[in-house]
């Protein structure tokens, strides 16, 4: 099993997201944000500093001094518009009939370049048409479905491609021309970081939530498990072994009748879920054995201490994968003889009683 893509986990990952998106907070904080149905930099306008833009509508019509971010329905940069840095996108179309006087990076449903329109550096685009009748100074990386270089067409550097390429006898491509199946576009690379960073931050905060359900809703058995990893190592996680390797064993056996099938489907299900919830056990068992080194107890810290050291550790390349499944057979394993110890006691409160009744009579 995969516990770093399906197992709840990692959390020191929020003081690394604060980290890593330092140099991205900086830019936030520098740049004019603005949001709305609408948004425009009206003819004579200038925005300093650069602008974020998330709308329906992204119109530049004066001057964007520094980079346009724009996420919209429509971007458009009119005639009249500049934006002297990059223009950095997502839209369901972008036009540029103005001029960009750096980079370009875009994914949009169209993308066109006008032929009043002129980038000043490079073009880096996934569309699901292009269009360029206009000016780029640099090169051009596009994959789109269809790809059309007009009569107007301009191209300082080189153009790469990949899609169905028309070509009009007026277009002008200064370097090379070449088409490249294989082509692998990052388009405006901080979209993905920042996606992966709020992935991060919503494992995280969902491993603590889970792991504070556990330790609220079953106190007893989670205090238990954490004993059993830290006075029985070694049989925990052979016991831990054991119980994985009969998962599905019994998810086997089930399917051996046809009466088992549906049974087997829900075990199967219950099983994933138990090996979620003692992956979280594990980290937990991990926390109390480290605080009980400086002999402090205190399961909620435990909890927070167990799953940033497993985090930190599992970004670890080997070593991860064996620290993340060492913590899931503690987490199993100390279920597992929670379960037992459960049972007997159990059992003998039943025969206690049982002779009690017996005495009694």
């Amino acid at each position: 099993m995969d516990t770093s893509s399906t197992g709840p986990r990692r959390a020191l990952a929020l003081a690394v997201l604060v980290v890593l998106s330092m140099p991205l907070l900086a830019g936030v904080a520098a740049a004019d944000e603005r949001a709305g149905g609408t948004i425009v930099v009206e003819e004579g306008e200038t925005v300093t500093g650069g602008l974020q833009a998330t709308g329906g509508t992204v119109v530049v019509r004066g001057t964007v001094e520094g980079d346009l971010q724009a996420f919209a329905g429509n971007v458009e940069i009119a005639e009249t518009g500049t934006v002297t840095g990059d223009l950095q996108g997502a839209a369901g179309s972008v036009r540029i009939a103005g001029t960009v006087e750096e980079d370009v990076e875009v994914a949009a449903g169209s993308f066109t370049i006008a032929q009043s329109g002129t980038v000043g550096g490079d073009v880096e685009a996934a569309a699901g048409s292009f269009l360029l009748d206009g000016t780029v100074e640099g090169s051009v990386q596009v994959g789109a479905g269809s790809i059309t270089l007009a009569d107007g067409a301009v191209v300082g550097g080189d153009f790469v491609y990949d899609g169905e390429l028309t070509r009009a006898g007026g277009a002008t491509v200064d370097g090379e021309l070449r088409e490249d199946p294989d082509l692998a576009l990052d388009v405006f690379p901080g979209i993905p970081a920042f996606v992966g960073w709020l992935a991060t931050l919503f494992s995280i905060l969902l491993t603590l939530v889970v792991g504070a359900l556990l330790l609220a809703v079953f106190p007893g058995t989670s205090a238990a498990i954490a004993e059993r990893a830290i006075s029985s190592t070694l049989r925990t996680l052979g016991v831990g072994f054991l119980a994985l390797l009969a998962g599905p064993l019994l998810f086997v056996l089930l399917l051996v009748t046809i009466v088992g099938i549906p049974l087997a489907v829900l075990w199967l299900l219950l099983y994933v879920v138990v090996l979620l919830l003692s992956f979280v056990w594990g980290e937990y068992a991990v926390g109390a054995a480290l605080l009980s080194l400086g002999d402090y107890d205190n399961r909620w810290a435990a909890l927070v201490v167990g799953v940033l050291v497993v985090f930190v550790l599992g970004r670890v390349p080997i070593l991860g994968g064996i620290v993340e499944f060492v913590v899931l057979l503690l987490g199993l394993g100390g279920l597992s003889l929670s379960l037992v110890g459960w049972g007997r006691r159990r059992r003998r409160r039943r025969d206690t009683e049982a002779t009690m009744r017996t005495d009694e009579s």
